[in-house]
């Protein structure tokens, strides 16, 4: 059984803001982490730019890497009419221990 890889992902503006949405999520595969930025570039829509396949899995293969610099990774986005990539996505390295607190906590609500 290979193990599994936890991260935390939130998207949003940025900078120091607060994200808009963040989970703690596990993969097993670079695959998996690909397929669910996949899956939010179809949630995001066609004006969202920065969201290419190339982009995605170029952001996978460095996020499952794991060398946590103490930074999230950022894959930045933005909408068609903005001129800079003012929003993006976050990774930064999670623990089984956070992704079960995460569990937990959704289970409550």
């Amino acid at each position: 059984m290979s193990a599994y890889r936890y991260f935390n992902i939130s998207n949003g503006l940025r900078g120091c803001y607060m994200p808009d949405s963040s989970c703690v999520a596990r993969f097993k595969t670079r695959r998996e982490l690909k397929e669910y930025f996949l899956n939010e570039r179809n949630y995001a829509g066609e004006t969202t730019q920065g969201l290419s396949k190339r982009a995605i899995a170029q952001f996978a293969a460095m996020c499952w890497k794991r060398k946590d610099s103490g930074f999230p990774y950022c894959l930045p986005t933005k909408q068609a009419y903005q001129t800079d990539y003012s929003y993006g996505y976050f990774v930064a390295n999670a623990t089984r221990y956070e992704y079960k607190e995460y569990l937990e906590s959704e289970n409550n609500y």
